[in-house]
């Protein structure tokens, strides 16, 4: 490159579905992007379309910083957080010229000149809530957004017949399906899907489904979608069983599936079941008023449609003899051809689930070892391979693959320990904890939280921790501060303050992300 000519920024946008109501979710998908793995940004800014309810997060990136590795690390993480992905400068020459004179100026509320991923979807969001709760505030249009710098490259296809950037999965699943063989489709009719986005179906090779006769649900918990089962659902809620209950009036995202058929949905918790309703029907149960907008009504419609179609008629589920606890626990198999570590992904008294590094034969007795939380020696005992979910039923259902092993053997006081252990998780399972931390380090405390049994979320920017604590009519029950978080030489007590006026306890920490879960269980009295 000749000496004095700076190098065009690359630049790419992130589709953010509903970014008012999923703010947490969205602040722990995208701190990867913010954390010293990524590479380095020049800049962030942030666009709000209110005719979709999408929230477009503007990278830019300086070509010499990116190397030879280009934009895999943003690709990767947008594939696993399943958030659309689209490049201008792949684009042909006219659909780039749609997408910046269409696309961001129908958005009417614009941030620039951010440093962070975070930051700038913190600061997007105030602003929607801000425009929400005042409706007498005119909005000034946004300027229009600086012109593109010419390609250094020339753009992939024409614009009769584009090359398309292909994306990660978008959360929704409101896309026409796209048939794998495309010999006897119209070409015009595989242009009504958009032309920034392939959909879902083109990214993965999807498995035959069978007959389906069950409605299967999930719902999103510190981060990960936990399995629940159908006790009644219409368009106005759903009345769902779960081992870890959320709280009466937070707000939870729902996601249902059918045959091939999904819908995801948000509503406010209504209802939770007492202590003394789980003990007295071995149920432990909570409904959801729904919230709908017109694509989630028209996606859970069309579900439901379909399986009353197929003749499906919900039934509550026959109770659990136990509750099952989600976690995320190592553990230790004994099988004939040797230890295989695993990790309980949920634990009840009777047995759990478990998800080896190497398969595990059906109706085989394996020993088991655990290493518990209460500094003593490991409990064993042996169980019975009672049930799989291989990769094809896990991917259909919307499960996580695995092994349900029933307990079989263990000695009495290790079958005590055991239920204390128990006892622990579900007093973990019913507090909410809000951390602050580097993206890095936010995901270390959160998966130690979560795995121990807590409902964890969190955030990298100290406005989205502010509005984070303030997001649900209950408040938290804790707060846990990264030290190393804080700038140097600051103090925490401005951290405490924000939480004391809400009487939540707060406390700062540092070293290793294990001791996260004893210093917050110490906070609670969990013991």
């Amino acid at each position: 490159m000749p000496s004095g000519v700076v190098p065009p920024l690359v630049e790419s946008f992130l589709i953010i579905e509903q970014p008012r109501q999923r703010f947490g979710h969205w602040m722990t998908t995208v701190a990867p992007l913010d954390s010293r793995r990524a590479p380095p940004l020049a800049g962030v800014s942030a666009y709000y379309d209110p005719s979709c309810d999408q929230a477009l997060i503007g990278l830019r990136y300086d070509e010499l910083a990116l190397g030879a590795e280009r934009l895999a690390f943003v690709v990767e993480v947008a594939l696993l957080a399943e958030i659309g992905m689209v490049q201008p400068a792949e684009l042909a020459d006219g659909d780039r010229k749609r997408f910046v004179s269409e696309r961001l100026l129908r958005c009417t509320i614009q941030i620039t000149d951010k440093r962070s991923v975070g930051g700038a979807l913190s600061e997007l969001v105030k602003l929607i809530k801000a425009t929400k709760s005042s409706p007498r505030v005119a909005i000034q249009a946004p300027k229009a957004p600086p012109t593109l710098p010419p390609m250094p490259f020339q753009p992939r296809g024409t614009d009769d017949d584009p090359v398309l950037l292909t994306p990660p999965k978008g959360t929704r699943n409101d896309m026409q399906t796209i048939p794998r063989s495309t010999r006897d489709i119209d070409p015009e009719q595989m242009r009504t899907t958009s032309p920034h986005v392939i959909p879902r179906s083109s990214l993965i090779s999807e498995p035959v489904l069978p007959k389906s006769t069950t409605i299967y649900a999930r719902y999103l918990r510190s981060g990960r979608w936990i399995p629940i089962r159908i006790g009644a659902l219409s368009l106005k809620g759903a009345a769902l069983m779960t081992g870890a209950l959320p709280r009466l009036h937070d707000h939870v995202d729902v996601a249902l599936s059918f045959a091939s058929h999904r819908a995801l949905v948000r509503g406010v918790v209504a209802k939770v079941s007492t202590l003394q309703e789980v003990s007295s029907t071995g149920a432990a149960t909570f409904s959801v008023g729904f919230t709908l907008d017109d694509a989630s009504r028209k996606q859970l419609t069309d579900l439901l449609t379909a399986a009353r179609a197929a003749n499906v008629t919900i039934k509550p589920p026959p109770p659990r003899a136990t509750r099952r606890f989600p976690v995320e626990w190592p553990v230790v198999l004994g099988t004939v051809r040797g230890a295989i570590r695993a990790e309980a992904l949920d634990v009840s008294a009777e047995g759990m689930f478990v998800r080896p590094i190497h398969p595990l034969t059906a109706e085989s007795i394996p020993s088991f070892t655990v290493v518990l939380d209460d500094t003593s020696a490991p409990v064993s005992g042996r169980a019975k391979v009672v049930r799989q979910i291989d990769a094809v039923e896990a991917q259909v259902c919307g499960l996580s693959a695995g092994f349900g092993l029933h307990i079989v053997e263990m000695s009495a006081h290790e079958r005590e320990r055991w239920f204390a252990f128990l006892a622990r998780i579900e007093r973990r399972a019913d507090k909410r904890v809000l951390i602050g931390a580097a993206p890095a380090r936010l995901a270390e405390l959160q998966a130690a939280l979560a795995g121990a049994g807590y409902a964890v979320t969190g955030g990298t920017d100290p406005g989205a921790l502010v509005q984070l604590a303030s997001a649900e009519t209950r408040p938290v029950d804790a707060a846990l501060i990264d030290a190393s978080w804080l700038a140097p030489g600051a103090s925490s007590a401005w951290v405490q303050s924000l939480f004391s006026a809400r009487n939540v306890p707060c406390l700062s920490m540092q070293g290793d992300s294990r001791r996260a879960r004893s210093a917050v269980d110490k906070l609670l009295a969990v013991v």
